[in-house]
């Protein structure tokens, strides 16, 4: 509908529409200067400038664009002299819905991220009384906790070397080894460390922290985090897990928290159909069952910890509001960890091939999922059969979350360990059940 020109037409206007009806309903415009119909006509006039620059009308496509220039910054000085108001919100926000009326027509980017780019205006304008409020409530503190983020994850991060270290680059250790008659050549080729992917887990453990605060401000705490932890899970259920156990120590919140993490396993669970789809659908429809039940198993448990109240928990949360944000030793802790855990589950892996391919497995699903499933997905039905493929699944599955539940008990509070591993073990036991519908 939106790809001819009068469809396009159309939805600049419907665009404009929303933003204006967001002014207007905010109370930073009226209907006859800057709501509604003022946004519509700004976007409908940038998506006919697109159109006379795309037909060879570069000139009248210039003079829309330098007259509408020319307008706002008349409406601006006037307006500020008159209300010595010097906001330049509603002036901005009209120049951003003229571009993305141009930009819908001129088809330099694809439509969905136009239309991305446009929900992200709106929704960025309706939240200024709450952006308000956190900046207005910021402590010194809080400042450095975000500048530090930005350091960690927009400075330090993009620098480091996206490269896999392996044994072979240590220099003369193949020396080494020869003079001590130590055959490791089938090991040479291990990649120990990949600083970017290290240090992409220590950027994640502690951006749950900062974006479940803030989101924690824009909503509730409880919401914001169990909403955050979500998220995470897609990425790393794992580090995701780890973070809400380090803050169930540093604030001793416990139930919302362990619903968090299940929220966090519970995505993991869903991403299983996302890795296996695509590469076997045989495997998947015999392992929906299986998936489906731990799916439903951790939303329950999921909304009975989320319902629950934690007795002190505003009076701790109220003693924590002066702490950073976010801690980095103990990310830094979990990174390496993670590292000796990955050197360790490939070297098991090399050493027992496919004569040992459980063992190698189970050992392996310490350090995350997606690499086996996918070896697994690629396997299922061929070099071995599905319902042992299942059972495989299962186990690194049950390997897995009985993992995080030690991470739970080595740097959590002792209330969340033991509720999370209570969780898991429910969780473990009734996936087990889909084993009778393979």
């Amino acid at each position: 509908m939106f790809t001819s020109l009068p469809g396009q037409l159309l939805l600049a206007m419907l665009i404009g529409a929303a933003v204006g009806l967001e002014r207007e309903k905010s109370g930073h415009g009226t209907a006859a200067t800057a709501g509604v119909r003022t946004f519509s006509i700004a976007s409908l006039l940038g998506a006919l400038a697109g159109v006379f620059y795309i037909y060879n009308f570069s000139p009248l496509a210039m003079v829309i664009a330098g007259s509408f220039s020319v307008l706002i910054i008349a409406y601006y000085v006037v307006g500020s002299l008159m209300t010595k108001d010097i906001g330049l919100t509603s002036e901005i926000s009209i120049i951003t819905t003229f571009a993305i009326g141009s930009l819908i027509t001129l088809n330099v980017l694809p439509l969905q991220l136009v239309i991305a780019l446009a929900v992200a205006l709106v929704t960025v304008l309706s939240l200024k009384s709450k952006t308000k409020e956190i900046v207005a409530g910021l402590s010194g503190n809080e400042v450095q906790s975000f500048v530090g983020y930005a350091i960690i994850a927009l400075i330090v991060f993009p620098f480091l070397p996206n490269y896999g270290y392996k044994l072979s680059d240590i220099p003369l250790l193949s020396t080494i080894f020869e003079s001590l008659n130590i055959d490791l050549s089938q090991l040479y080729g291990l990649e120990l460390i990949n600083p970017q992917r290290i240090w992409m887990i220590v950027v994640l453990i502690t951006g749950i922290d900062v974006f479940g605060y803030l989101l924690g401000k824009l909503i509730s705490k409880k919401s914001g985090f169990a909403l955050t932890s979500f998220i995470g899970g897609f990425v790393s259920s794992t580090s995701t897990t780890q973070s809400l156990a380090q803050k169930s120590k540093k604030t001793g919140v416990v139930n919302a928290l362990v619903g968090a993490a299940l929220l966090a396993n519970l995505a993991s669970f869903l991403q299983i159909f996302l890795l296996v789809g695509p590469l076997n659908g045989q495997w998947l429809v015999s392992i929906v069952p299986s998936i489906l039940i731990m799916v439903f198993s951790a939303s329950i448990l999921a909304v009975l910890f989320l319902r629950q109240h934690d007795p002190k928990e505003k009076e701790r949360t109220a003693g924590a509001k002066r702490s950073r944000i976010f801690s980095l030793l103990p990310a830094l802790k979990f990174a390496g960890l993670l590292i000796a855990i990955k050197i360790v589950t490939k070297v098991c892996l090399i050493l027992f091939g496919k004569s040992g391919f459980i063992v190698s497995a189970v050992v392996a699903s310490f350090a995350g999922l997606d690499a086996i499933i996918v070896s697994l997905a690629e396997m299922a039905g061929s070099t071995i059969t599905l319902q042992f493929a299942l059972l495989t699944l299962l186990l690194v599955n049950a390997t897995n979350l009985f993992s995080k539940a030690g991470y739970s008990f080595w740097q959590g509070n002792r209330k969340f360990a033991l509720r999370f591993l209570t969780s898991v073990s429910i969780i473990i036991l009734v996936s087990f059940a889909g084993l009778l519908f393979t």
